[in-house]
């Protein structure tokens, strides 16, 4: 058991400390840094079991982003400089990206129903636009410099534990 001395030195020494940092990216940006840089975000990594959305959930998450309606933020582990693990948000990024990569119709939409069949080439010019100026929050956790890889791994477990 550690003493009072012994937690308020480790508190003064910032050790243990997480950093957040809180950023927007606009939806097309995500894709395209996505879709050039492998390393960038990985979400399509077959080892973890994301489990999949039917294209109806996926369509309505797009929905949302046009008829703006909050979506939850995306939470990352920055890895190495621009280089992230997704704790939370696997599912909504693939949606984004199988939209923007015409991978996905609209369908099952319950507010713009004018738009179920489309995909992001087919969307219309106004919507398009909308869509584009959409921006997704990104919660980008960063350890001390000092934590061990058992310790990042910890914390990311944690993390994932409480957002789910």
């Amino acid at each position: 058991m550690m003493t009072d001395d012994e937690i308020n030195a480790r508190y003064e020494s910032s050790q243990d400390r997480l950093i957040q940092e809180i950023d927007r990216i606009k939806l097309p940006a995500l894709v395209d840094n996505i879709r050039s840089n492998p390393n960038y975000m990985v979400i399509y990594n077959e080892s973890q079991s994301v489990g999949n959305w039917n294209d109806v959930k996926k369509s309505k998450l797009i929905e949302s982003f046009i008829i703006n309606l909050p979506v939850m933020p995306i939470v990352l582990y920055e890895k190495l400089y621009h280089t992230y693990e997704v704790i939370d948000g696997k599912k909504r990024l693939k949606a984004i990206v199988d939209f923007y990569t015409n991978k996905l119709a609209l369908s099952g939409l319950e507010v713009k129903t004018e738009l179920n069949g489309c995909t992001y080439a087919t969307l219309p010019y106004y919507a398009k636009k909308v869509l584009n100026h959409c921006s997704l929050s990104l919660i980008t956790i960063m350890p001390s410099e000092n934590a061990s890889p058992e310790e990042i791994a910890k914390i990311i477990e944690i993390i994932a534990e409480r957002l789910n």
